[in-house]
């Protein structure tokens, strides 16, 4: 007699429905994580245009600015080149929005030709999920991101 190999059909349906669980919660985790890596790429992108804008200014001996609009969701780098460019954090996803800026008594932060920064201060992003990054820039120009996930 023949022996028959290979799977019965209740096995076959028990593997699809734990496979069909599976991926749901792969799904379920996958928006999170995409929407928290946005929220990261929008801060590391402020951080890269701190630095530019902090090189520049000592490079050709000048002042960048750059100032941050929390109610548009935008900040503009100035003097630029040729122009002032604006970035809108929207471009890092739909649910990224800046909850403050604050630089002394304002929304604006001056990079110096000798390569300080004034006045000091941070920005603070967050996005849908309420997981929130915060950006601080001390005098010397440098740069710190911590990052909140919820």
């Amino acid at each position: 007699m023949k022996s028959i190999k290979g799977f019965t059909l209740n096995e076959l349906i028990i593997t699809v429905a734990v496979l069909a669980v599976c991926a749901t919660f792969a799904g379920l985790h996958l928006n999170a994580y995409a929407r928290n890596k946005n929220l990261e790429t929008a801060a590391q992108h402020i951080v890269s245009d701190f630095f530019t804008c902090k090189e520049k200014a000592v490079s050709e001996n000048t002042t960048y600015q750059i100032s941050f609009d929390v109610a548009g969701g935008s900040y503009t780098i100035q003097p630029g080149t040729p122009e002032a460019i604006t970035k809108r954090l929207a471009s890092f996803g739909p649910d990224i929005e800046i909850l403050n800026a604050s630089f002394g008594a304002g929304q604006t932060v001056h990079f110096l030709a000798r390569g300080i920064v004034s006045p000091f201060g941070n920005i603070k992003l967050k996005n849908s999920r309420g997981s929130k990054a915060t950006i601080k820039v001390n005098i010397t120009g440098r740069t710190y991101v911590k990052l909140y996930n919820q």
